[in-house]
């Protein structure tokens, strides 16, 4: 019996050394794997992705782990590499469907990339598994407001708030998405343009009264311009159309037309828009002016960024002519706080834009648009009650009235804008 115990023991035994010797091995591997992975994150949030690539790649090979791999997948996503972190996500899901990190990933490469109804679907999967998952439900509206979709971004946060009234963030969202289901608009708008002795003006008025419309296909705004001026009043019809293009292009057009002699008797623009990746916009186009006695045809191009709360913009616009060509030129900042409809704006100008009304005064614009001006603008806008839009701006310019001489004009502009 004892020698049966004793050969019990000794086989045993090697078996037991073995398993402490595996399990101790897995233990220090995990260690180090554990070490290995802050390592790669550290290196990964540094922006040194690359490198955090390849250690990442250095732990999977040892064997599967679904933090290492999201981390692995994530660093591609922030180089744009989409298709790579697909791949990943892909192999997470496939050993453990219900991972809500590679759906939260997913939705976000989804998003990136353009592909909103995509991403909207992998918040729907991993809100089948979690109904009450706050921050699904959050990312989706978020989604479904970018991709223009405001009625269903509005349901989606409504159902949020109603599953929890305290959320802070849903509830401010859903004010600011209430705003874009508000199609319509209507505007009053009053200019005054006050000038130095030297120009030996009266003070030029514009009164403008706009209805505008948000539709599938872009928005209009229908518009009646009101000038007196050297003593005349006189109407003007406009309208603009913004039509969306494509996803990353929209255009804009116009047309006016005035009996008035205080007004072009027609005036045509149209401008193409482009949103390029990392938050620049670019955009080229023409104005045709016509007078009783000449044309005039101007080319105009704009490149903008926005970079965080700013969004900073030049435009150009270049008028040939038979006795040369004029250019002119302006940079906008705007700073926006808690939504689009808040902010506060500076613009410097040199020249004259055929796009502000107080310019195109018939017969003299043509010869105006060509004015040697340097003017300084700063604006206010802010919303009230999430219905009512303030706007004030002020102007200080001066003109060249002939070589080497200049002459100021101000004008203050403010309008009134109702939300429905």
């Amino acid at each position: 019996m004892n020698r049966l115990k004793s050969n019990i023991r000794i086989k045993l035994f090697p078996r037991l050394f073995l398993l402490a010797a595996v399990l101790l091995l897995n233990g220090v591997w995990l260690s180090v794997s554990a070490q290995s992975y802050e390592e790669a994150r550290s290196l990964a949030l540094s922006g040194e992705r690359a490198k955090a690539r390849q250690l990442c790649k250095a732990i999977l090979a040892q064997g599967f782990n679904s933090d290492v791999a999201l981390l692995l997948g994530r660093t591609y996503a922030w180089d744009g590499m989409y298709d790579s972190t697909r791949v990943i996500l892909n192999q997470v899901l496939e050993r453990n469907a219900g991972n809500m990190e590679a759906r939260d990933t997913f939705a976000n490469v989804e998003y990136w990339s353009g592909n909103y109804d995509k991403a909207v679907e992998y918040c729907d999967l991993a809100l089948k598994k979690n109904p009450g998952n706050e921050d699904f439900m959050l990312k989706k509206a978020r989604i479904q407001h970018s991709s223009e979709k405001y009625e269903e971004a509005v349901r989606t946060l409504e159902e949020l708030v109603a599953k929890n009234g305290s959320n802070a963030e849903a509830l401010k969202k859903l004010q600011e998405f209430r705003l874009d289901v508000m199609k319509n608009r209507i505007r009053l708008n009053y200019t005054i343009d006050q000038f130095d002795k030297s120009f030996n003006r009266d003070p030029w008025q514009v009164i403008a009264l706009s209805y505008g419309r948000k539709t599938k296909l872009g928005s209009v705004i229908a518009r009646v311009n009101m000038a007196k001026r050297f003593g005349n009043t006189g109407l003007q019809y406009e309208i603009d159309a913004y039509p969306k293009i494509s996803e990353n292009n929209y255009g804009y057009l116009n047309y006016g037309f005035s009996q008035s002699s205080v007004f072009p008797e027609n005036r045509i623009g149209a401008e193409w828009y482009h949103n390029f990746p990392k938050s620049f916009e670019g955009s080229v186009g023409i104005r045709t002016l016509f007078f009783s006695s000449s044309d005039v045809t101007i080319y105009t191009a704009t490149f903008g960024k926005y970079i965080s709360n700013y969004w900073i913009s030049l435009r150009s616009f270049v008028t040939p002519g038979s006795d040369g060509t004029s250019v002119s030129g302006f940079l906008l900042m705007r700073r926006y706080f808690s939504d689009p409809e808040n902010y506060i704006g500076l613009r410097l100008g040199y020249g004259v834009s055929p796009d502000e009304n107080q310019n195109l005064v018939n017969p003299d614009a043509s010869s105006r648009l060509k004015l040697k001006t340097r003017s300084v603008r700063l604006e206010f806008n802010h919303i009230i009650n999430r219905v009512w839009i303030i706007n004030a701006a002020a102007v200080w310019g001066s003109e060249e009235l002939n070589s080497g001489n200049y002459s100021g004009y101000y004008t203050f502009d403010i309008s009134i804008t109702r939300l429905f």
